[in-house]
């Protein structure tokens, strides 16, 4: 049994476009893994949580339980860790820190609900909460952009947006904007990207985000008006959404999986507002911690 650190994990060097192209594959294919609903405990009206998630990907041969915690005053904020089993034998094959991987298989999963459910001549990407996630999926945004003249609008929390707009500025066709109030950072975005964990109230009327607009929180809270009103909602499991205060009320509701195989139809007009809810399945992270476990470990033996 192997036991892999974040650091060995970073040292690998992994490409954006390779982990967004496990996470687009683990996407096509989830039909045919397996995938109970995880268990969420929580305390303190959420705030503190342990989330428990397992799974079995047949076509990897592994199977694997990840255990992500929370705690307010903790640093870091968010832990995980993941259990990787070969499924042939039933042995545990390694533990993994699943930091680095919550983190891309995250960042990976809201790009690829960019490139699926914006409108094609979208422009303007807003970005609240740019926290390690946040920041990691700006990264995985703007290495993976196919195209040109994007405005990326950053939300100046506590004053941080010149530093984060300076580590990002080095990419080319694209304009940096910052922003005090957050209405009018949205008001004309084609797409919000939120990675805040934690809101006590809707950041906005949902009359504040235009037609044909994607709303993508990457952690689900502020958004619960716009669950009454806007056209289209995804996700990428429906037991981890059915809860939702609102699911009953959903206007229309689908997996990202089934748009992606073409069971049922996603983005149909540029006037649209959509939501993409990606809660986060584990089918990911095990697909990425096996991943990585195989360039680790071929690493270890050509040394």
């Amino acid at each position: 049994m192997t036991n892999i650190s974040n650091n060995e994990i970073e040292k690998l060097n992994l490409k954006c476009q390779t982990m967004l192209n496990w996470v687009t594959e683990t996407i096509l294919h989830k039909r045919e893994m397996y995938l109970p609903e995880k268990t969420s405990m929580k305390l303190e009206g959420g705030k503190i949580f342990y989330n428990v998630m397992p799974c079995i990907v047949e076509s990897q041969s592994v199977a694997g339980v990840k255990i992500v915690s929370r705690y307010p005053q903790r640093d870091p904020v968010l832990d995980s860790k993941l259990f990787l089993y070969d499924l042939n034998t039933g042995y545990l094959k390694g533990i993994l820190d699943a930091d680095f991987i919550t983190t891309w298989r995250t960042a990976a999963v809201a790009v690829h609900s960019i490139k699926l459910f914006a409108k094609k001549d979208y422009r303007i990407v807003a970005f609240i909460g740019l926290g390690v996630i946040g920041k990691a999926t700006l990264q995985m945004f703007l290495e993976t952009l196919d195209k040109e003249n994007i405005i990326v609008r950053i939300f100046n929390y506590q004053n941080c947006a010149e530093k984060i707009i300076k580590q990002f500025e080095h990419y080319q066709g694209v304009k940096f904007e910052c922003f005090d109030d957050y209405l009018q950072m949205v008001a004309d975005a084609d797409v919000i990207v939120s990675a805040i964990t934690f809101a006590e109230t809707d950041f906005a009327n949902e009359n504040a985000y235009k037609k044909g607009c994607l709303l993508v929180p990457i952690h689900t809270r502020g958004f619960q008006g716009c669950d009454l009103t806007f056209d289209k909602i995804f996700g990428d499991d429906y037991g981890h959404i059915q809860g939702f205060k609102y699911f009953k009320n959903f206007k229309s509701f689908n997996e990202v999986t089934d748009v992606v195989n073409n069971r049922c139809k996603g983005r149909e007009t540029d006037e649209e507002r959509i939501i993409a809810y990606n809660i986060g399945i584990a089918l990911h992270d095990i697909v990425f911690a096996q991943k990585i476990f195989e360039a680790i470990t071929e690493n270890k033996d050509n040394h």
